[in-house]
């Protein structure tokens, strides 16, 4: 069912783009690492998670995608029940559970699940991307279309937050996966710090290396059924190579120390100088 949902994502998503419905947002999240950065070799994923780009009537929104299901696309019906739609109760994201149907499955079972976050518009420029190439790609009846994503370095930040804030195991395993990889540290590391801040949370980055040694605090369980069945997951790898490779995390500045000691957002001055101040993206 997983498998299935990962290429109904992507008719989901050419659809949307065609429709204009995504203009306003920036993709991000697990499914945007595996679509538009990893491929294949990246963990399933039955979420669309994205960051608004410009303010937006999350109704509006919801109504364009339900004019856009009223027709099928190259054979799925989409849609979105009455009971799925959502506000989170300090309005700082919204989202719908949408459902599909097709002749080999017709009962309209679906795990996706839509999310916009309204928290912040990105810290730096998205960029629109083509998607990874997947083996499945020669037999669709389009060609996938490229998507607006938030800057790589950003998206591993928000996935350094997730990890700092929860203990979901897809969040790890994804920072392992470019804990190996020549990475842009210290706007890493600025982004994680600022991001932290946004969300009125501190940043311990000594806390979050015990979290990574340690690795039992992860739900592992959730992970394996996001992964092939051939692909073995070892926890302590997985946790070695975020110890190992996010280190630098460590290495606060000072006035990045500062803002990490500041989860009651009172100094938006000191906020506001790191973040115009942010180093170029290199990745």
């Amino acid at each position: 069912m997983i498998a299935e949902n990962e290429i109904v994502l992507t008719y989901l998503l050419q659809l949307l783009a065609e429709r204009g419905i995504l203009d306003k947002l920036a993709f991000k999240g697990g499914t945007c690492l595996r679509k538009m950065f990893i491929g294949s070799g990246g963990r399933f994923s039955t979420d669309l998670d994205f960051t608004r780009v410009e303010e937006h009537d999350h109704e509006d929104v919801i109504l364009a995608m339900m004019e856009a299901f009223e027709q099928p696309f190259h054979g799925l019906r989409f849609g979105v029940p009455d009971d799925s739609y959502y506000e989170t109760q300090d309005g700082l994201s919204w989202g719908v559970n949408p459902v599909y149907a097709h002749e080999w499955n017709r009962d309209g079972q679906s795990l996706i699940r839509l999310q916009v976050s309204r928290r912040e518009v990105p810290t730096l420029p998205a960029s629109r991307n083509a998607q990874r190439l997947q083996s499945y790609f020669r037999h669709l009846p389009f060609d996938p279309v490229d998507i607006s994503c938030l800057a790589l370095p950003e998206i591993i930040a928000e996935k350094i937050r997730a990890c700092y804030q929860r203990s979901k195991a897809r969040d790890i395993y994804d920072l392992s996966v470019f804990a190996t990889r020549p990475l842009d540290q210290p706007l890493i590391r600025r982004l994680v710090v600022l991001k932290l801040w946004q969300a009125g949370d501190g940043f311990d980055p000594e806390a979050l290396m015990a979290k990574f040694d340690d690795g039992t605090a992860f739900d592992w369980d959730d992970l394996r059924q996001l992964v092939r069945r051939t692909q073995a997951i070892d926890p302590v790898e997985i946790a070695a190579a975020c110890l190992k490779g996010l280190a630098f995390l460590t290495e606060l500045d000072p006035a990045e120390a500062e803002l990490a000691a500041d989860p009651h957002q009172r100094d938006h001055a000191l906020w506001k100088i790191l973040r115009d101040g942010l180093p170029v993206a290199r990745s």
